[in-house]
């Protein structure tokens, strides 16, 4: 039944609804309802990688078409190789003494859940260059005072349970907006649907400058280093990674 499900499916669909059948099964034997599970059985269907990368030349052209908290996000997003969602959740308290203090999103919330930490949880200290400085400075000119470092004034105060403050812009919003000024302006018009780059794809992009210029972005991007196989125990104090930009903005005619 299980296999008949998934073969009905498309490949995105059936990884999707496999995974969730997987986890469901699991509880289900962890209750004694039953004594297997019979969708980690079943075969993996491959999903071909349909996006494409962001090249500097297509994702300049998306810069100059967005408004400037946008292009404040692209900016902050290239040079520290950081997900969207710590992008957005950066406030400037997290900003002191030359450092930004990021704790990634994918960090988990149990001190001693070393196998999170391993997998890429990081605490990272970017220490600010002169370049991030910059940026930093101009997400300020719109002298909004917000606590976020990327923010918007909006047009009419609304009551929204899920932001901190009016002024902040949450994940799916940046989303939304990168997609709407990517549609107007058509940067890569040999690309089309699931194969033009996400706002993360600028991630992917960040690490190859980074290692184009000789520098490694893997403290910097939180992924797994040595220095992760540290235990984290309750109680102890939190180890920051330190790290360096190692880039500028490569973009021409910066607003």
């Amino acid at each position: 039944m299980v296999n008949e499900c998934l073969d009905s499916l498309t490949p995105s669909n059936a990884k999707s609804v496999r995974s969730l059948l997987c986890n469901i099964f699991d509880v289900a034997v962890a209750k004694g309802i039953c004594s297997d599970n019979p969708a980690r059985i079943t075969l993996k269907r491959h999903v071909p990688k349909q996006r494409r990368r962001h090249t500097v030349e297509g994702l300049q052209i998306i810069r100059e078409h967005s408004p400037s908290w946008l292009q404040n996000a692209i900016d902050l997003a290239l040079l520290t190789a950081q997900r969207r969602s710590d992008i957005v959740k950066l406030r400037w308290s997290d900003i002191r003494d030359g450092y930004i203090y990021i704790a990634q999103q994918k960090t988990t919330d149990d001190p001693i859940d070393d196998f999170e930490v391993m997998q890429g949880a990081g605490y990272v200290r970017i220490k600010i260059d002169a370049e991030l400085q910059k940026v930093l400075d101009r997400c300020k000119t719109d002298r909004v005072l917000s606590p976020f470092v990327i923010h918007q004034k909006p047009r009419r105060k609304v009551k929204n349970d899920k932001k901190e403050h009016y002024t902040q812009i949450l994940p799916m919003y940046l989303s939304e907006e990168y997609i709407r000024v990517v549609q107007s302006c058509n940067p890569y018009p040999e690309l089309k649907g699931r194969q033009l780059p996400t706002f993360h794809e600028i991630r992917a992009l960040a690490i190859f400058l980074h290692k184009k210029s000789g520098k490694s972005a893997q403290a910097l991007a939180g992924h797994s280093t040595a220095k992760m196989t540290a235990h984290y125990e309750a109680g102890h104090e939190i180890m920051w990674n330190d790290v360096d930009v190692g880039i500028t903005l490569p973009f021409s005619n910066l607003g």
